[in-house]
């Protein structure tokens, strides 16, 4: 007794829910890693735009050595060092502004693909269970089959039956059984899907809760939820980035036309050795320097107004997008708080549709052994109940898969409040 409560222990440690499968996927997604790579590598860009802005430091070594002719002589060696100073210059504070962006955005990105991450390891977990689902009430069936089989076969053997009977109950379990078959198929592949997203072994997989879960949406009205969407979702947000980095590139563009202000300062040592006739000389330069340089652009060719209008063009477009995220964005929550009203109600008819096949099935049963019912009304009736099981698990799982697909289009699927209190409802 004791090794066996040893073995049940550990299968239950090592069982695993749908926010173990979560954080399993969000460690073991090759594709969400190749996300947090390609934000470490967007983020640079705030700094290299930035260090455009700081002082640039350079030193130099320098020799020089002039062949001899017919009549010097050279050799020069030395060293200097310069540092230039960007005091005006209204193109680069424009890329610095859009480098600070670009970081802003790659934070989005990554949010972004760790929600579709995470819908995703949903919808594979709840097709898990809901196969498993299917499989455990065609199994019950398959039973019921197969004790009408043996029943039908033990009155027939008394006279009390016809073979009709029988055949009807065999039927009935070959059905089942093709049932059961395409089931385990469709289980494996969703078995698969959950692994192959997670890493976790689906064999280990915990069921939520049996009881209906009702009241996802509690109060809230949709208009709270599009609010929410204008904060967090991240396809709203990298549009708005993104206007505002269009912006940022139409004012680099007519920076072309602004002047640029840069201070210079340098200090050099050189020393010379010149060979003149046979004589050697040598002197040696040294000294600092230091420059205010003013740069005007006068005419480029047309290249300034053709970048100024692509750019101006761009921004109109980022414009003309946001306005299309925006209204895609209220139409999927509009989509999804509608389809989860519909599917809580859809829960409860299925569940009464069950209830009512219940108790169906046991007063067929019922008039059966007393004559008034046949054999086919049975057969009818373990059917029915069957395929109200699965519909009520479909639509438990359409039920919480909706409600995670409006977090998701609102943003907060990955809020730490949001998924405890789904913890709490689901386990």
């Amino acid at each position: 007794m004791s090794l066996l409560l040893t073995l049940c222990n550990i299968k239950s440690i090592y069982a695993f829910d749908l926010f173990n499968a979560w954080e399993a996927a969000l460690s073991y997604s090759a594709d969400y890693e190749a996300a947090r790579y390609a934000k470490d590598a967007e983020k640079e860009q705030a700094i290299q735009a930035r260090a455009a802005l700081l002082p640039q430091i350079s030193a130099n070594l320098s020799y020089q050595h002039q062949p001899p002719t017919l009549s010097s002589t050279t050799d020069t060696n030395g060293w200097n060092i310069q540092a230039n100073q960007t005091l005006f210059d209204k193109g680069r504070w424009a890329q610095y502004q859009q480098g600070k962006i670009t970081s802003k955005m790659a934070n989005r990105k990554l949010s972004k693909a760790e929600e579709e991450l995470l819908l995703d390891v949903a919808k594979a977990y709840f097709q898990v269970l809901l196969d498993q689902d299917k499989l455990a009430a065609v199994e019950e069936e398959q039973k019921a089959y197969a004790q009408q089989i043996r029943q039908a076969m033990a009155l027939f053997d008394k006279g009390l039956a016809t073979i009709v009977d029988t055949h009807e109950a065999q039927a009935g379990y070959e059905a089942a059984c093709a049932k059961k078959n395409s089931i385990i198929t469709d289980l494996s592949v969703a078995r698969n899907n959950l692994e192959s997203l997670t890493g976790l072994n689906p064999d280990q997989i915990k069921p939520i809760k049996s009881t209906a879960i009702d009241h996802l949406l509690n109060t809230t009205q949709k208009n709270e939820w599009l609010k929410l969407a204008n904060q967090y979702n991240s396809d709203w947000q990298l549009q708005k980035l993104a206007v505002e980095a269009a912006k940022q590139n139409t004012i680099a563009a007519k920076s072309g036309h602004w002047p640029k202000l840069t201070l210079m300062a340098g200090y050099q040592d050189n020393h010379n050795t010149q060979q003149y006739y046979g004589i050697n000389q040598k002197y040696r330069s040294k000294g600092g320097t230091v420059t205010l340089q003013l740069n005007i652009p006068l005419y480029s060719g047309g290249m300034i107004n053709s970048q100024v209008r692509e750019a101006a063009a761009k921004e109109m477009q980022n414009k003309a997008l946001l306005v299309s995220t925006q209204r895609k964005v209220k139409l999927a929550i509009d989509q999804a708080y509608q389809t989860v009203i519909g599917n809580e109600y859809q829960v409860q008819a299925q569940q009464q549709l069950l209830t009512a096949s219940e108790t169906k099935l046991k007063a067929t049963r019922l008039g059966h052994q007393v004559g008034v019912r046949s054999n086919l009304d049975e057969l009818q009736a373990q059917q029915a109940k069957t395929d109200a099981e699965q519909q009520l698990a479909q639509a438990r799982y359409n039920y919480i898969t909706a409600y995670l697909q409006l977090l998701q289009s609102s943003g907060i699927l990955t809020n730490k409040v949001q998924q405890q209190r789904l913890q709490q409802l689901l386990y």
